[in-house]
C-alpha cells in the first residue's frame, strides 16, 4: 500500500468536518524533512490542516484542527478538532475519535511536530533520521485524554507503535457548491433487459395531452455542426430496432441539417 491521500479518503474527511473541501499538501516528511522545525516552516499560519501518519504496517491514521499551527507553546483549544483512522492494516476502516471538550486539542510547540490532545497522539519532537524505509518516531501516544477513542486503543489505531513510512500535513480550504457530483445524484434500478423493455414501453405508449388536440409528439433537436444530434437520433433509433443503425448521417461540414 503506497503513501497517497486518495479521493475516497478526502470524501471521508469531508463527511467528518462537514463540508465541500479541497487539500492541499503543505508538508511532507520525506521530501521535507522529519523535523519539528520543517512542519512549522511549511504548515504555521495557513489555517485548518489535517496531518496524515502511514505507517509500516499500512495503518493510516492522523488528526485534524481548525486552528493554525503557530509555535505558540502551550495548548490550545478548537472544539472541531478530531482524531481518525483510515485504514487499518491496508484495510478501509474509517473511524472518527472527537474532541471531548477539555482545553487541549492541540499542542503547539516549536521544537514539536503535530501533537493532538494532552499528547493522545505526540507525532515527535526536534528531527527524526530515516532508517531508510522509515522514521521510528520518539513520540508517544496517550489516547483518551482529550478525545473519545469510541473502543480504539493504541494497538487498533496504529499497531502499538510510531514506525512510519510517511507524514503528511494538508491545509484544508472550502470549496464552492459542486457543479459535477463524485457520486450520482440519484440511486436507479439495476440495469437489465427487463428495466430496458420497460422503457421502451413507456415511451413508445407516450401521447400528447388531450387537451393540446396533436395527435403526437415530434422534437426538433438544434446545435452546432458535430454537437452529436445525428448520433444522438442514431442511438435511439438503434435501441428500437435491436441493432446498430446509421439512418441520419453524421460528420462535419460547415452547414448541416439532418431530417428523418
Amino acid at each position: 500500500m503506497g503513501v497517497e491521500f486518495k479521493k475516497i479518503d478526502q470524501l471521508q474527511m469531508n463527511k467528518w468536518i462537514d463540508g465541500n473541501k479541497k487539500y492541499t499538501r503543505l508538508y511532507k516528511a520525506t521530501k521535507d524533512g522529519c523535523s519539528a522545525a520543517a512542519f512549522h516552516n511549511k504548515c504555521n499560519n495557513k489555517g485548518p490542516t489535517v496531518t496524515i501518519l502511514y505507517n509500516i504496517n499500512n495503518s493510516v491514521f492522523g488528526g485534524y484542527t481548525s486552528v493554525s499551527w503557530r509555535s505558540a507553546g502551550g495548548y490550545h483549544t478548537d472544539a472541531y478538532a478530531f482524531l481518525f483512522r483510515l485504514y487499518q492494516n491496508g484495510k478501509w476502516i474509517p473511524i472518527k475519535m472527537p474532541f471531548s471538550g477539555n482545553n487541549s486539542s492541540i499542542y503547539d510547540d516549536a521544537s514539536f511536530g503535530p501533537t493532538f490532545g494532552a499528547f493522545d497522539l505526540k507525532t515527535f519532537t526536534g528531527s527524526i533520521n530515516s532508517s531508510g524505509t522509515y522514521y521510528h518516531l520518539n513520540g508517544t501516544t496517550n489516547f483518551g485524554q482529550s478525545y473519545t477513542m469510541n473502543g480504539e486503543t493504541y494497538k487498533s489505531i496504529a499497531n502499538g507503535h510510531l514506525q512510519i513510512k510517511d507524514i503528511e500535513v494538508y491545509l484544508v480550504e472550502d470549496l464552492p457548491a459542486r457543479l459535477s457530483l463524485d457520486e450520482p445524484w440519484r440511486k436507479t434500478p439495476k440495469w437489465d433487459e427487463k428495466l430496458l423493455n420497460a422503457l421502451k414501453e413507456k415511451i413508445e405508449q407516450y401521447k400528447p395531452l388531450q387537451e393540446l388536440n396533436v395527435p403526437q409528439a415530434r422534437l426538433l433537436l438544434v446545435g452546432q455542426v458535430g454537437a452529436g444530434k445525428s448520433s444522438f437520433f442514431n442511438t435511439i433509433n438503434s435501441i428500437f430496432k435491436g441493432y446498430i443503425t446509421s439512418q441520419a448521417c453524421s460528420g462535419n461540414a460547415e452547414h448541416s441539417v439532418t431530417t428523418v
